[in-house]
């Protein structure tokens, strides 16, 4: 435990370290993949000494030993007071080069921690905060500036902040949210401040190429940024690949060494419209590819699945099935189960699975379950009003029970019946349909 009175040397030493250069702003260029032009810069800070231009990250990242992590952000710790200087000061050089040097139709990335916007409720609303006040005494048009909130941990609600964030919206600014996903930014952010542009976690990125999981987190949220009327930007692309999923994923803007790497001067707004074109024009041309290879499944499940329908008869108000008459299906290992509902959702007939020892066997204990909680259930029948098409088949799903990812195929049974059959998709080596 660090004692009382070595409190200053910590403070110290950054002082010490600060002193050794000069405050530096840098800007990395942010992408769009809808003009492929450069949509606007992020501001980084760092600091020029004799060896180089050192970033200002860990000194941000810093806590203030003597008060712990929880009293880091406090009005009276001197680090706080320290870092408030030295954000005020990029911010504002900032500020005055993209006023003066960026393209016009570009926007400008600010960073602000929801520490510094609590420290002014203190003085709020007497005091604007500062980013308002610089922009409005250089001249600059708000709806330029990205006030992007920064991902980092936060002691209290998160509710209180919403005048400030309010103000900076009359003003004209817009708002983003920081590497959504993360362990400190969760989702609450994202609902609570409403924000243009969602910044998405790169390591959710890069685990979503292993893990099933993320990948359903991510479609998730662009799903979520398209209901909220949010823009996905997906920050720390380095690979072609890394671009490719992005893409995939619905992402309007890009950031990334891949492009460029933080710098002093502002790119050009179409210095890298070629390497984005490419990039497009894999993507179709890959997408494309998985889209026909995805129609090519459907359809050969569609004709395998055509037969089934014939082998069912009602017995005693049980809707039973040939076994002997589903060849086609009983030997194929990617057939999971099939079972019929009534209109309202409740099975009818038993579970007719697959077993890798005996094909198709039934398992009775289904029946007279209720499955039109599920969303595939209404999906059907929204798909069977409006679509010629006698199948319905539902996005990718996980069954927990079973550890396995499934499509369901669903038609019209006739008295108002509908057949239901699952079909595995994630066996190992094999291609996995979006």
């Amino acid at each position: 435990m660090i004692l009382e009175e070595q409190r200053p040397s910590q403070v110290a030493e950054w002082e010490r370290w600060l002193g050794t250069g000069t405050l530096v702003p840098v800007f990395q260029p942010i992408l769009s993949s809808e003009s492929t032009a450069i949509f606007g810069y992020e501001v980084l800070g760092r600091i020029e000494t004799n060896r180089g231009l050192e970033s200002l990250g860990s000194f941000f990242l810093a806590v203030d030993e003597s008060r712990g992590s929880k009293q880091d952000f406090v009005r009276t710790s001197e680090l706080f007071r320290i870092k408030k200087k030295i954000d005020r000061e990029i911010r504002y050089q900032a500020l005055l080069k993209f006023k003066e040097e960026a393209p016009p139709e570009t926007c400008l990335f600010i960073n602000i921690s929801p520490h510094l916007m609590y420290d002014l409720l203190h003085s709020f609303p007497t005091k604007l905060p500062f980013t308002i006040q610089k922009v409005r005494e250089l001249g600059i048009d708000p709806s330029r500036i990205v006030i992007e909130i920064t991902e980092e941990r936060f002691e209290h609600n998160l509710e209180i902040l919403k005048p400030i964030l309010n103000l900076y919206r009359k003003e004209g600014f817009r708002i983003a949210v920081d590497d959504a996903g993360s362990e400190a930014s969760n989702l609450d952010r994202i609902g609570l401040f409403h924000p243009e542009i969602i910044k998405v976690d790169l390591q959710m990125l890069r685990r979503s190429t292993f893990s099933r999981n993320f990948k359903e987190i991510l479609l998730n949220l662009s799903k979520l940024g398209e209901s909220l009327g949010s823009s996905l930007l997906f920050e720390g692309i380095e690979t072609k690949d890394e671009l490719y999923n992005s893409l995939n994923y619905g992402a309007r803007y890009i950031q990334g060494y891949h492009f460029s790497k933080p710098e002093r001067e502002f790119s050009k707004r179409f210095q890298y419209r070629q390497e984005m074109s490419h990039a497009l024009e894999y993507f179709h041309k890959r997408k494309n590819e998985e889209m026909e290879t995805q129609i090519q499944w459907e359809m050969k499940w569609k004709e395998k699945l055509s037969q089934v329908s014939l082998g069912f008869t009602c017995i005693d108000g049980v809707w039973e099935c040939d076994l002997s008459n589903q060849e086609a299906i009983s030997k194929d290992s990617d057939f999971f189960r099939m079972y019929i509902t009534n209109p309202f959702g409740f099975q009818v007939s038993p579970n007719y699975i697959h077993d890798h020892k005996k094909g198709l066997i039934a398992d009775y204990s289904y029946l007279g379950k209720n499955w039109s909680w599920r969303p595939y259930f209404f999906e059907h029948i929204h798909k069977s009003r409006t679509s010629k098409d006698a199948w319905a088949i539902s996005p990718i799903y996980h069954d927990i029970s079973e550890n396995v990812m499934l499509r369901t195929f669903s038609r019209d049974f006739g008295e108002n019946l509908i057949l239901f059959i699952d079909i595995i998709l994630s066996r190992e080596g094999k291609f996995l349909p979006s």
